[in-house]
């Protein structure tokens, strides 16, 4: 990869910004971590590459992610749930010791560890909104709360939604959809969601109402033109960077073997939160090994 007259600027550019970021909070990366990331790129091509990543990531912090959050909630899931209604009515009903006849479920599935997202974010959104927790069950009761109390509505709770794959996965283990009476509405709430996911589960699973506080999409995809247009400087196309990236990834080992070197479902994106990276983000930002460093936390 012939990298541009200036790299050297460049990288050194990106690097005293990315510094920066983490100084004042913005990235919620240890220093030591950033550090160590950096040094396993040695020479002009190496380095170039480092910081095309570094000046194309994306990091939510906790409260960024917290107000997100929020957002979905106070907005009534977009007036998706009560048409016409206060913004705020979602949230008072779920704080109330009156049964809403709602029911919020993380997004788990049994062979996934402890340290899944969802049930993190409905902690999250517990201790935020003051929520009475006497309305979130687990996906395995779901099925019986629907059952005894005449529930109206689900609302899956989650971080990220990829490429839907893993959401239409968790649906279809639990049998959520031999549950669905044409009385209870399903709704699919990631905090953040890429377009490739929507327009997945709207043709796959049409009954659940899919609403996102963010929409990634094409653009945010690391090899697309328009990204290399403006990093590349006139010098290295996107179709240069893949092929680079995909040689360097294979020799370094920066996978892990059940996901792709463009991350799972190949959105190749560069976006990661504080409590944890979606695996749809290049695995060379994320993935730790004995060979490799992880910048962001997985």
């Amino acid at each position: 990869m012939k990298v541009p007259d200036t790299a050297e600027y460049f990288v050194e550019s990106v690097c005293a910004n990315s510094s920066q970021l983490i100084e004042r909070g913005f990235w919620e990366i240890p220093r030591p971590r950033f550090a160590s990331w950096l040094r396993q790129f040695c020479g002009t091509e190496e380095q170039f590459f480092a910081a095309c990543l570094l000046d194309q990531v994306i990091f939510r912090t906790r409260q960024q992610f917290e107000a997100a959050l929020r957002s979905i909630f106070r907005s009534n899931l977009y007036g998706n749930l009560y048409p016409g209604a206060p913004d705020l009515q979602l949230m008072d009903i779920l704080k109330s010791r009156r049964d809403p006849k709602v029911r919020l479920v993380p997004v788990i599935c049994e062979t996934d560890p402890p340290t899944k997202s969802g049930p993190l974010v409905l902690r999250r959104l517990q201790r935020i909104l003051q929520l009475n927790p006497t309305w979130m069950c687990w996906p395995w009761r779901a099925a019986k709360e629907i059952k005894e109390n005449d529930v109206e509505a689900i609302v899956f709770v989650d971080d990220f939604l990829g490429s839907g794959s893993q959401f239409e996965g968790f649906y279809r283990q639990w049998e959520f959809e031999a549950q669905q009476a044409a009385s209870v509405k399903h709704f699919y709430a990631p905090v953040v969601a890429h377009q490739n996911g929507f327009e997945h589960l709207a043709k796959i699973l049409p009954s659940v109402c899919a609403v996102s506080a963010e929409v990634l999409g094409s653009p945010h995809d690391f090899f697309s033109e328009k990204v290399w247009e403006r990093i590349g400087h006139g010098c290295v196309t996107a179709d240069d960077a893949k092929s680079w990236y995909m040689d360097f990834g294979a020799k370094r080992k920066c996978n892990p073997k059940s996901v792709s070197l463009l991350g799972c479902g190949d959105l190749a994106l560069t976006f990661g939160f504080s409590h944890a990276t979606p695996n749809n983000s290049l695995p060379i930002l994320w993935y730790g090994s004995a060979e490799w460093q992880p910048l962001l936390e997985r």
